[in-house]
């Protein structure tokens, strides 16, 4: 199955330490990626998805109603995942840019820069070589 590394909400699932569990073939309840035929954790219940597909948006930003959107104001401003903050920036990207473009950045924003591995948004060091490696707060 293929990865799907671009989230309806404007997240990067490539950082996602689910995902990056999934794709070192460690995580129990594997994922690959909000889009993807088999998405994991809050991806699988996501109302922010739900209706972005529902309407038929590959992305929130199309919607008119982003701005004024209940559940994507909760999800940006949730402080137990403050790597969402991101997501409108994100999307702003994806639209100057195109997805894929936006998909290489953010496949090496998102890889150590010494030994080229990937991390995930938490991690303030690379899970390969110890290297400090910057994390969603770089993003903010």
């Amino acid at each position: 199955m293929d990865f799907t590394l671009d989230g309806y909400c404007g997240l990067y699932c490539g950082a996602c330490p689910i995902m990056l569990e999934t794709k070192a073939g460690t995580g129990t309840n594997p994922c690959y990626g909000c889009k993807s035929e088999q998405p994991a954790g809050h991806c699988l219940t996501c109302g922010i998805k739900a209706c972005a597909r529902d309407k038929g948006y590959e992305f929130c930003d199309e919607c008119t109603e982003l701005h004024t959107c209940e559940k994507m104001h909760a999800f940006m401003v949730d402080p137990q995942w403050p790597y969402h903050q991101s997501v409108l920036k994100n999307m702003e990207a994806i639209r100057q840019a195109g997805l894929l473009k936006w998909l290489e950045v953010q496949d090496q924003r998102w890889r150590c820069a010494t030994c080229g591995a990937s991390h995930s948004w938490w991690d303030e060091t690379c899970p390969q070589c110890s290297q400090a490696v910057a994390n969603y707060r770089a993003d903010l």
